[in-house]
Order: C-alpha cells, then sequence, then structure tokens
C-alpha cells in the first residue's frame, strides 16, 4: 500500500523481527509476487548474513544504525502481474498460406512479417498433426521443410498436367508474386511504386524497373516485345488490353 520501500521501513510498519521481515520478502520474491531495485539483498543472502545463517559481526554495525547500513540499501515493492502478449505466430502462418497456398523459407525473403521462419516452422508443424495442413516436397529445387494447405497438392497437379496458354499478366512489384530472382532464375526486380513485372506460363519474363526496361527471358516469339509494350502503360491499362486480347482470341 505504500508503495517501494526499504526493508527498516517494513520492519517498523509491521513491527516484527527483522529475520522475520527478510524471511517474508524472500517468500514473496520467490513467488515472484515482490521484487527489489537492487542486487545487494542476493549477495547477503549469498554471503550467508540473512536469517538461519552466520550473522556478520558487531563490528560492522551496532544496534539500529547497523541495520540501516547492511539492509536498507534496497527498496522493495509488489510486483504487478504482466499479461503475456499474445502469441500471433499461428496467425501469421495462416495468413502466409492463405496468400502463397505452399511455403517454405525462401518465400519469406521479401515479406515484411517480422517472423523467423523456425518459429513458424514450429507452428506448421503443430497444424499438420492436427491434419489442418500437409507436409511434403511440393515444390523441386529447395531444401527443407515445406507445408501447404490440403488442397494445393491436387490444384499443382492440374496446373501441371495443362498446357500451356502463353498468356501475359503483368502485376505491381510490390505484389506478394514478384518472386523473381528468389523462386526463378535472374535479378530481382525491387518492389517500389510503379515497378511491374511481365509474367508468361508462371515464369517472369520482363520488368519494368525505374522506368527501365529489363528482359528475364529470351523469346524468340515476341513475347518480351509484347511485354514491353504493356509494361510501358500503367498496370491498369495494361490488363485492360489484355483483357481485350482475350476476347478477341475467343
Amino acid at each position: 500500500r505504500r508503495g517501494a520501500s526499504f526493508l527498516s521501513d517494513l520492519v517498523s510498519a509491521t513491527k516484527r523481527l527483522p529475520s522475520d521481515v527478510e524471511e517474508g520478502l524472500w517468500t514473496l520474491a520467490a513467488a515472484g509476487l515482490a521484487t527489489a531495485d537492487g542486487l545487494e539483498g542476493v549477495r547477503q543472502r549469498l554471503r550467508g548474513t540473512l536469517r538461519g545463517t552466520k550473522r556478520p559481526r558487531r563490528s560492522q554495525g551496532s544496534g539500529r544504525a547497523g541495520l540501516h547500513r547492511r539492509r536498507g540499501i534496497s527498496r522493495w515493492w509488489l510486483l504487478e502481474p504482466v499479461e503475456p502478449l499474445a502469441d500471433c505466430t499461428e496467425a501469421v502462418a495462416r495468413q502466409l498460406l492463405l496468400r502463397y497456398g505452399i511455403l517454405f523459407p525462401e518465400l519469406l525473403h521479401r515479406d515484411s512479417l517480422a517472423v523467423r521462419w523456425r518459429d513458424l516452422a514450429r507452428v506448421l508443424r503443430r497444424l499438420e498433426a492436427r491434419g489442418e495442413i500437409r507436409g511434403g516436397r511440393f515444390v523441386s529445387g529447395f531444401v527443407g521443410e515445406q507445408f501447404a494447405l490440403p488442397e494445393v497438392p491436387e490444384a499443382l497437379r492440374r496446373w501441371r498436367n495443362r498446357d500451356p496458354d502463353d498468356q501475359l499478366a503483368i502485376v505491381s512489384a510490390g505484389d506478394p508474386l514478384n518472386l523473381a530472382g528468389i523462386l526463378t532464375p535472374g535479378p530481382r526486380v525491387p518492389s517500389t511504386i510503379g515497378n511491374r513485372l511481365a509474367y508468361r506460363n508462371g515464369v517472369p519474363i520482363a520488368a519494368m524497373d525505374g522506368g527501365k526496361f529489363i528482359p528475364l527471358a529470351n523469346s524468340t516469339d515476341g513475347a518480351v516485345e509484347q511485354a514491353r509494350a504493356l509494361l510501358s502503360v500503367p498496370i491498369s491499362h495494361a490488363n485492360f488490353r489484355l483483357e481485350q486480347e482475350s476476347v478477341a482470341t475467343a
């Protein structure tokens, strides 16, 4: 009730023997209910100057003055209970699974979520044990554990068996799909405003980086030149032109 107090103050307020007050304080400290603002009490206890052990000689101080000098250095107070921080690792893991479908360490290179892979892997293993996700080797060329949503392996098989449609897709470099240079060969494209990528059959073939056109793949059928034309206009206009071309082809 009085806040932080020296041992001598507690002795005066409780009218109990100093040894009883000391023992009560250490019982509270051991239970995590009280603490002190210094280490002198710990040093004294380790030196055996507390109750039940050898006392210092009288030459170190006598009477109440000695008590002040020996025991009045640190103040004691009650520890307020601290609410444990909520662990958001599982929520982040679920968000990443919904974003990518599959998770492995390389996918986190561009992600701004401050969660380490080892923490995610611990949660992902738990989700796999519950049967909520699947573990395995879904993407070749990468070492380590991989985890996926239950429906993803079958979707991957369907896409693997489909014939390529050679359609272009223009995406912003700030999109999570910007994995150029991470999952695919070639340089990385910074995820800054104005940068864009052109994908063809899931592979980046060109990019616009800082207003400069950068081919990312070799193509002999004019796809790179088509990507150059689409990347030179705002992304909304590019996708509109692609939709118009798709309708005309149909």
